[in-house]
């Protein structure tokens, strides 16, 4: 391995922190901590110091205004963390909103480091989120607030990933989104949802049980299938545990560098990491995906990325798949014909490991980092998920040399190359083909229908927020297959009330 090009990009740190119990400690005091554990864990001399640039990923609580917290923020959090870790950036930035967002940062400083524009980044993230609902539930009085002059490139919230008429109908939280998706999947694989529940319910006992033995996860212990699908319902399908969970105090960040550099700080060749294949891409609206089960980009992402490597599933022994709702798992599983098991994540889960907001691929580059240098040689796959279903980026790794170059590289996936299907924003009525049941309090509550035209075009719409009728009545008899009219509301265009047509043969 001394014969490896110097101008070659590598992992070659890698940390993560945990606060299992709500105390006082900042998303950045967090991010911090999960920094000078991955600077340690490099081995390298003087590190801090050699870093040039320092990227956070977005915290929940600047990503939208439903998040925002009184308790104070940083406005600069890359000089917060250089502040703490004694380092001294010349870039400081600050990504868009997106799960994604790890590993497509990784991608970008790689094209970056193999060009020379950078020679030292730390990536990091963190949430403190456990912290901030305690303090706010029991009115402490945190003080967050940090101000620094040093210039920011804040990248903002990036591309939206719905339109109004989705907004407008009830899909404005992602597990509805998510909902809909994983009740198309259940209606194409012809199962019932008892059945359906079933399967899903064994994986996620499998990454429940993996989590339990992880010590950066968030909660102690592992659930069996039975209590995961028999805690509150929050839809039709979900309950509350079979889902990302966002109560945490969790960080983790990863130091890049190149093969050159990591000699000059003395960061050992057992602790380089490289990424043999990469792509990353946005999906369509939900309205618009052609299969509305699967995420199609999701699908040529992953391909895209162990063709450039020349690898196939298979040759992966360590995966991990994004997994803030199960169809974001089987999603990548399904396409790639994997077994729906533990061994599709490193860490857990987003639902038991832990949801830390857009961060939680970190914690899985992380681990794969610190599991793939124990076997040189293995291959792994981190898939990284934003939106519903919608971002995607994934990376193959091994500890062999890859002779990639990464500044040549076109990794973005086009949206264009994606079958698209119209949405028509005035229908008259159409077909059920998915749909999802919204409780609140564990009570149904609402009505969501995604329905296809005659000539093939789509929409959706939700029920009355009076009309509990409608919505017991998607609770008695399945919904997919039947009609639908709809009446637009006057003021707000974009909202389509429906209400079921009477079955084929008990009209009268």
């Amino acid at each position: 391995m001394t014969t490896v090009d110097d101008k070659l990009p590598i992992i070659a740190g890698a940390g993560q922190h945990v606060e299992r119990v709500a105390g006082a400690t900042s998303p950045m005091g967090i991010a911090s901590a999960a920094a000078r554990a991955a600077l340690e864990a490099s081995g390298g001399e003087a590190l801090a110091g050699a870093i040039d640039t320092i990227a956070v990923v977005k915290i929940f609580s600047d990503s939208v205004p439903m998040w925002a917290t009184e308790l104070g923020r940083s406005n600069n959090p890359p000089q917060s963390i250089a502040a703490n870790i004694g380092a001294n950036p010349s870039d400081r930035i600050y990504s868009e909103v997106g799960g994604n967002q790890p590993q497509a940062l990784l991608i970008e400083f790689f094209a970056d480091l193999a060009a020379g524009r950078r020679e030292v980044v730390l990536l990091a993230g963190s949430e403190a989120i456990r912290n901030q609902r305690n303090a706010e539930r029991n009115e402490l009085q945190l003080d967050w607030e940090e101000n620094f002059e040093e210039p920011l490139e804040d990248r903002g919230f990036g591309k939206f990933v719905a339109n109004n008429q989705e907004r407008y109908n009830g899909l404005v939280l992602p597990v509805s989104y998510y909902q809909i998706i994983e009740q198309a999947r259940r209606l194409k694989r012809g199962q019932d949802k008892q059945d359906y529940l079933a399967d899903v319910g064994q994986m996620l006992e499998a990454f429940s049980a993996v989590a339990s033995l992880n010590p950066y996860a968030q909660f102690e212990g592992a659930m069996c299938a039975v209590d995961i699908l028999g805690a509150e319902p929050i839809t039709d399908l979900y309950t509350k545990r079979m889902i990302a969970q966002d109560s945490v105090n969790q960080g983790a960040a990863l130091v890049l560098t190149t093969v050159g550099k990591a000699r000059e700080l003395g960061i050992p060749e057992r602790n380089w990491v490289y990424l043999h294949g990469a792509a990353q891409g946005m999906d369509l609206d939900l309205t618009r995906r052609a299969d509305p089960s699967r995420s199609e980009m999701a699908a040529r992402v992953v391909d895209r990325a162990l063709d450039m490597a020349g690898k196939s599933a298979p040759d992966m022994q360590l995966i991990d798949i994004y997994s803030c709702f199960p169809c974001a798992v089987t999603a990548i599983s399904d396409h790639l014909g994997l077994e729906p098991t533990g061994k599709l994540t490193l860490t857990g889960g987003l639902p038991y490991f832990g949801g830390p907001g857009n961060n939680y691929s970190m914690h899985g580059l992380a681990e794969m980092w610190s599991r793939i240098r124990r076997d040189p040689s293995q291959y792994a796959l981190v898939h990284a998920n934003g939106g519903v279903l919608t971002k995607h980026a994934a990376g193959i790794y091994s500890c062999r040399p890859s002779d990639t170059d990464w500044s040549a590289q076109d990794t973005v996936i086009s949206s264009e190359e994606l079958t698209q299907v119209e949405q028509i924003p005035d229908p008259e009525g159409g077909t059920v083909i998915s749909y999802s049941v919204n409780y609140h309090g564990g009570e149904p509550v609402q009505g969501i229908v995604l329905c296809e035209t005659d000539d093939g075009k789509r929409f959706c719409s939700c029920t009355d927020p009076g009309d509990l009728a409608t919505v017991n009545e998607m609770l008695g008899e399945e919904p997919a297959g039947r009609r639908v009219a709809v009446t637009p509301l006057p003021e707000q265009p974009h909202t389509l009330h429906f209400q079921f047509l009477p079955n084929a043969g008990n009209e009268g």
